[in-house]
């Protein structure tokens, strides 16, 4: 499988996962400009989630993403509360990281507010 449908997979598992906690998905993919967030969510606030799928042992949570792509990732949330006419000041960034254990399971990390 190439990375493309790889984090597409990923993607609809952590959809599932956050429906299945009380989310409510706003939106998946939403871009501006060149920026991208996978999904945006509500639950008490406004949420914006980066999605990274692992189907190796690499990439702890922290190392997943650099200091310039979260900076990236508020902007384009701040973006997107603009747009939509949300309060940015009670918005967050969350993490979620889908582990692949085997064929039948996965690990999934929920790292809040990053």
């Amino acid at each position: 499988m190439n990375k493309k449908i790889i984090g597409n997979w990923g993607e609809n598992i952590a959809k599932n996962y956050l429906k299945n906690k009380g989310y409510t998905i706003l939106d998946t993919n939403w871009r501006h400009h060149h920026k991208e967030l996978d999904i945006v969510a509500y639950k008490d606030k406004i949420i914006g989630f980066e999605v990274k799928t692992r189907t190796s042992n690499t990439g702890l949570a922290f190392t997943v993403l650099k200091g310039e792509q979260v900076a990236r990732l508020r902007l384009t949330l701040k973006a997107y509360c603009r747009l939509h006419q949300l309060d940015y000041n009670n918005s967050q960034l969350d993490l979620i990281i889908i582990k692949v254990k085997n064929h039948n399971t996965v690990l999934i990390k929920h790292h809040l507010d990053i």
